[in-house]
């Protein structure tokens, strides 16, 4: 959970930095909203603890305009965006969302004020999971990335490991994966971008 939180942060510093236009007001501060998923879930808890730690342990500055709980569900996001937006307007500079899902009711709220159409009018979003539908978003310049919970990878792991073990070997035998202190096999996320959608196209 920390670990797509500090994936999603590295996302937006490299946004950031790359599109100095994303700063509107040129104060060097990203004024964001942040979706939250369910209030408790570890999940919720911990993307958005380490997205905002990440990113300012890149010495950038943030100012918290909104954060409330979407609830993992586009429709809320939607809602929320839509409020924020008619209190805010273009003071908002990035929208971050725990989960894909939130992201997209996000865009769906910019859409319906004029962003992401003929005129240009662009704001940057990023969420969590690289679902297809969050996947299409980012090809069509309207989700600036995500991060993939990388299930690929982690099927494959499942099954090496199992396949040693059901034919008595050692459960590591003859794979690239290692256990952490607890035995257990860690399988990175991937942040998404653009530049690397076909990893989570193949997924």
């Amino acid at each position: 959970s920390a670990e797509s939180g500090i994936m999603e942060g590295q996302v937006i510093i490299d946004g950031w930095n790359a599109h100095p236009e994303w700063d509107k007001n040129d104060d060097g501060i990203i004024q964001y909203v942040l979706l939250k998923g369910e209030p408790g879930h570890p999940d919720a808890e911990a993307r958005t603890t380490f997205v905002i730690q990440t990113v300012n342990e890149a010495g950038i500055q943030t100012e918290e305009l909104e954060l409330q709980t979407g609830m993992w569900d586009s429709a809320k996001a939607k809602d929320l965006m839509d409020n924020w937006y008619a209190k805010h307007g273009d003071a908002i500079e990035l929208v971050i969302a725990n989960n894909d899902a939130m992201a997209l009711g996000a865009i769906a709220s910019l859409k319906a004020n004029g962003f992401f159409g003929a005129d240009g009018k662009f704001m940057p979003v990023v969420g969590v999971d690289a679902i297809p539908d969050a996947i299409a978003a980012i090809k069509n310049g309207e989700l600036v990335g995500s991060v993939l919970n990388d299930a690929a990878n982690q099927g494959l792991a499942t099954f090496e490991l199992a396949l040693n073990v059901a034919s008595g070997k050692e459960v590591l035998d003859g794979t690239s994966w290692t256990l952490d202190d607890v035995k257990a096999v860690r399988v990175p996320y991937v942040g998404i971008t653009l530049d690397n959608i076909s990893i989570a196209e193949e997924s």
